[in-house]
């Protein structure tokens, strides 16, 4: 049986139960092999853009002797018609959006984004609700002393504030000590961004600064 790290866990724990799954720059496939020897997808398609994760997914595939599917592809681009979750961890922000954003014909049968960026959370939560998804549910998870989130998007329009951008809707919800270190962290981040970004940029020092209050307003 695959043993994952906490941040897979805890992406895996998001996959709806039965779901048909692509997990994309699914690197060594152990996301892929654990939802199907735990039961939670029906299907799962093992996908990555480089032939040697892909030939690595492969060998652990075959020695876990698991249905998993791999394909080469870049992103959702070649992503099966019968496919309703996408699943991304360890990807950048930016890199998920252009994914998504420039391909929005590739979600049409899709009704589940299970998503955990390394970064650009604010522009993910912010773009993502504007191809016909909200965020259901969300958590936090360290590992190796980095704090990340884990977001589960539905299909279906749900008005996401600017202010829940920057902190995450459902996040702000829960709370817990885990949140407060991650605001915590995240403002620390910000604010060392001020203190090295030049003046003559002065458009996003303004939006860094108010992304800091917000993010003060709820520690408070």
């Amino acid at each position: 049986m695959i043993l994952l790290n906490e941040r897979l866990k805890a992406v895996a724990q998001l996959v709806p139960k039965n779901a048909k799954v692509i997990d994309v720059g699914c690197d060594h496939a152990y996301l892929s092999i654990y939802l199907k020897q735990h039961h939670i997808a029906t299907k799962v398609v093992a996908s990555d853009n480089k032939e040697g994760p892909l030939r690595e997914a492969q060998k652990n595939i075959k020695r876990e002797k698991v249905d998993v599917e791999t394909l080469l592809a870049d992103g959702v681009s070649k992503i099966p018609d019968d496919i309703d979750t996408v699943v991304v961890s360890g990807m950048g922000g930016g890199n998920i959006i252009g994914m998504f954003k420039y391909t929005p014909e590739k979600l049409k049968n899709v009704k589940t984004l299970v998503l955990s960026p390394n970064n650009d959370l604010i522009r993910v939560r912010k773009e993502i609700s504007k191809l016909g998804f909200y965020i259901e549910d969300e958590t936090l998870v360290k590992y190796k002393n980095i704090i990340y989130v884990v977001m589960k998007w539905q299909r279906g329009k749900r008005r996401i504030r600017k202010k829940e951008c920057i902190y995450g809707p459902i996040l702000a919800k829960k709370k817990g000590p885990l949140f407060q270190e991650y605001l915590s962290s995240s403002i620390k981040q910000k604010e060392l961004l001020l203190k090295v970004l030049p003046k003559k940029y002065w458009l996003r020092r303004i939006q860094i600064q108010h992304e800091i209050k917000m993010l003060k307003d709820i520690l408070k």
